[in-house]
């Protein structure tokens, strides 16, 4: 059982941690789930695991906590996604958005604005192995190491199905 203090001490840890990775959390939720409602769910179960499990953490060398931060919200969503056998859909217009489109003339607005839905439904279409890879890989920008890390994999199967994932994109948006 935890002493007042300590427990203190691992609460302060995680607000530290979780409003550092908040919406990195959000985020990787939000591409597993079709809704805001689901995400959120998903995310506060994300929170809880994390703090249950922070004081079996032992940061690396390089300090990264970012990497056990998406490792458990994947593992949340997949556990989820298992459970509940529901497959991911299209994302809502706000979340794909990624480039400010505001100031560009209403012709170049709606084109950009179509390949980009273009491209996260592309996305969206993968098989979940490849989705989540390019997910954190080229939207979150996380390493290959981390990768494989997070997922438990080598980091030759990280770049195979990375690659495939992106030919597959290529290919559909060809």
């Amino acid at each position: 059982m935890m002493t007042d203090a300590q427990l203190l001490k691992q609460t302060n840890a995680f607000e530290r941690i979780f409003v550092r990775y908040e919406k990195l959390i959000y985020h990787v939720c939000r591409r597993y789930f079709n809704n805001t409602e689901d995400a959120m769910d998903a995310g506060q179960e994300a929170a809880l695991r994390l703090f249950r499990n922070l004081t079996k953490v032992v940061p690396k060398a390089d300090g990264s906590i970012k990497s056990w931060v998406c490792t458990v919200t994947a593992h949340v969503c997949l556990d989820i996604v298992r459970k509940r056998r529901v497959e991911t859909e299209e994302l809502t217009d706000e979340t794909r958005i990624a480039t400010n489109i505001t100031e560009r003339p209403v012709e170049e607005t709606i084109t950009a604005k179509e390949r980009v839905q273009e491209i996260a439904a592309t996305i969206d279409s993968l098989p979940d192995d490849q989705r989540i890879i390019v997910i954190m890989r080229d939207l979150q920008g996380l390493r290959y190491d981390e990768l494989a890390e997070i997922l438990n994999i080598s980091v030759g199967t990280v770049k195979s199905r990375l690659s495939r994932a992106r030919a597959a994109i290529k290919k559909r948006l060809e």
